[in-house]
């Protein structure tokens, strides 16, 4: 019996390992977003759940004011910010007797200002008077593509292979140039990521590098819970009151970026990538990125007892009929792989509610489905 609680232990670690991979790189699938989405929106509706520490933010919008510049890598034109308004406002910032926590701008600057080059320039001065400035980049092959501007550089990725965004890389090893949210924390916080591409830590302390954020603004609490104003809007108030610039930045995080181009899916339903930023923030700020040890003992005991359960018992088996498709050998694979898929959605939903942790599903129920296939001779003629 040892020898058996042994092996389900060891087995039960391997497979945890081969989670924890999976869970850290930016993998997901279309069932497994359909399930999270469900639990996220779930988990919400019932504990209303809020920000325990928080900041205040200003989010500012450009969308109402673009214009268009010569598209320098093809023919015709390209709307962007108005980068007039842009420096008008960075230069209010720069000049006001109080000054916001940070700035960050969520606007990518690859073109010429064709419109006016002098407005590039312009832009580099006030941006180069503030050294509490974040501007977006995008990550491209493994390297950043560099913009035209000089500041504090932070990447906006949110590449998934599911239908939505579920999960968003914070730290990239290797890089010197981290996350938005990530650097945000960093700056704001004094938080200090290390790591590689098999474990990241915050603080010393063991954390997520691909983290489910927790979305603390959407679509249907932002005007309430977070001001956001027009650019143009903001720009006409300060042109009446000069020293109401002080009610808008002083003690903010001012986030800067375009809240209807430049949209994101994500399980909440369609949020602006900038806001999408804020959530990530505030989700480091409360600690949901760290790995609670208690988590991992949960999984480990939980895998330790399907291994135990695939290598010497039986997975109790869903009554499907799958012979009339496949043969019976593949039809008896798919019945356990089912039924594992079943214990392990329930699994993860208690993680998610305990932790706030979602756990993979199809990779573990197909190791445990393999092993039970393999281990009880289950393609034995004799076993059907």
């Amino acid at each position: 019996m040892r020898r058996k609680i042994f092996i389900s232990l060891f087995t039960g670690i391997i497979i945890f390992l081969i989670t924890w991979v999976y869970l850290n790189q930016y993998y997901t699938l279309g069932l497994e977003d359909g399930l999270f989405k469900k639990i996220t929106i779930l988990k919400q509706k019932l504990l209303n759940i809020k920000p325990r520490k928080t900041k205040d933010f200003v989010f500012i919008n450009t969308a109402k004011d673009l214009s268009l510049i010569e598209d320098t890598a093809s023919y015709g034109n390209l709307p962007v910010s108005d980068r007039g308004k842009i420096v008008q406002l960075l230069r209010a910032i720069n000049n006001a007797p109080s000054k916001p926590i940070f700035t960050l701008i969520d606007i990518q600057f690859y073109y010429p200002y064709s419109i006016d080059l002098n407005m590039d320039d312009s832009l580099q001065t006030e941006i180069s008077r503030n050294k509490n400035i974040i501007l977006s980049v995008l990550y491209k092959n493994g390297m950043i593509d560099t913009p035209l501007i000089k500041t504090n550089y932070g990447i906006a990725d949110y590449v998934t292979y599911g239908s939505s965004i579920n999960k968003f890389r914070l730290y990239y090893a290797g890089l010197k140039t981290p996350s938005i949210p990530c650097l945000l924390y960093e700056k704001v916080d004094h938080a200090n990521f290390t790591g590689n591409k098999y474990a990241t830590f915050c603080n010393g302390r063991l954390c997520f590098n691909y983290l489910w954020p927790t979305y603390y603004y959407d679509q249907d609490n932002i005007k309430t819970d977070a001001p956001v104003y027009n650019i143009g809007s903001i720009l006409l108030s300060l042109k009446n009151d000069s020293n109401r610039i002080n009610d808008f930045v002083k003690n903010k995080i001012i986030c800067i970026g375009n809240f209807t181009d430049d949209i994101i899916q994500t399980p909440r339903g369609r949020i602006p990538g900038t806001i999408i930023l804020g959530d990530i923030y505030l989700s480091l700020l409360n600690d949901k990125h760290f790995v609670p040890w208690l988590w991992i003992l949960f999984l480990i005991l939980s895998f330790s007892i399907l291994s135990y359960i695939a290598l010497f018992r039986k997975i109790p088996e869903l009554r499907l009929k799958f012979g009339f498709l496949f043969s019976k050998h593949l039809a008896n694979f798919i019945t356990q792989y089912i039924s594992y898929i079943g214990i392990l959605m329930l699994l993860s939903i208690v993680s998610f509610f305990l932790f706030e942790i979602n756990v993979s599903l199809f990779l573990p129920a197909f190791i445990f489905s393999g092993i039970e296939y393999i281990a009880q001779k289950k393609y034995n003629p004799d076993k059907l």
